[in-house]
């Protein structure tokens, strides 16, 4: 039994010493992994505009006939300002029963029935999102879903943010390699890890919808839409030797 006890004693201590070797040859290979962020805002090029519209009736196909009858308005009202039809998308339609309960019986019936329709307006005229808000309230639209902001192109944006991410890895190393007063040594490998683009603050909307309903003569003094940038992220992972 003494023998056994000593033999596996013998065995541990030698794994011991293997494993922390191997930790010592890992240290010893002069590595430094680093992690690198490049950040470039752009202003949006295009803008979308969620548009709704809901009409009822006493039959489905007659709430279903003046809905489309207002879509083709707003469409028109859009193409006349210039957008493509092709930029006019729905996104959602649908025409179900409106019910009536009476608390007498416990029955219910059906009294109306509700059709809704959400469009989707893409325009590169940003700048005046409003105009097109106010069309389509004037045409009978019955309210926005909001607007956002994007970028048609972001390729040459990301190349710029991948640039500066590798330029921020690059000082991290440095300042780890000074450090422990070395020099950095070459790229051993980068990996690209994820990228990202988001708005810097929302689109803002300047006036409730339903005034601008209200007053869709155009007696107000119209839908002001203001937006921020948009921020594109690169992140890189990158291995140096020192």
């Amino acid at each position: 039994m003494k023998k056994w006890k000593k033999a596996l004693a013998v065995l541990t201590a030698t794994m011991a010493l293997a494993i922390g070797g191997s930790c010592m040859a890992y240290a010893a290979e002069g590595e430094i992994n680093v992690t690198g962020t490049g950040i470039v805002q752009a202003d949006p090029d295009t803008a979308e505009i969620y548009l709704s519209v809901e009409t009822t009736g006493k039959t489905s196909q007659a709430a279903q006939k003046e809905n489309n009858k207002i879509v083709e308005a707003v469409t028109k009202a859009m193409t006349e300002l210039g957008v493509s039809k092709e930029n006019i998308v729905t996104t959602y339609t649908s025409v179900y029963p409106m019910y009536n309960y009476d608390d007498t019986t416990g029955k219910r019936t059906v009294d109306s029935y509700r059709s809704s329709t959400d469009l989707q307006v893409a325009t590169k005229d940003i700048d005046n999102t409003g105009k097109y808000i106010d069309a389509a309230l004037k045409a009978g639209a019955t309210g926005t879903n909001g607007v956002s902001f994007s970028l048609s192109d972001q390729s040459a944006y990301y190349g710029q943010a991948l640039q500066a991410a590798v330029k921020n890895a690059e000082k991290s190393a440095t300042s780890i390699a000074q450090a422990y007063g070395k020099s950095l040594g070459v790229v051993k490998s980068v990996t690209e890890t994820s990228r990202n683009a988001y708005y810097v603050e929302n689109a803002k909307l300047s006036m409730a919808v339903e005034e601008a309903a209200a007053d869709s003569a155009g007696g107000y003094g119209g839908t002001s839409i203001s937006y921020g940038k948009i921020k594109i992220t690169a992140n890189i992972s990158v291995t140096y030797d020192f």
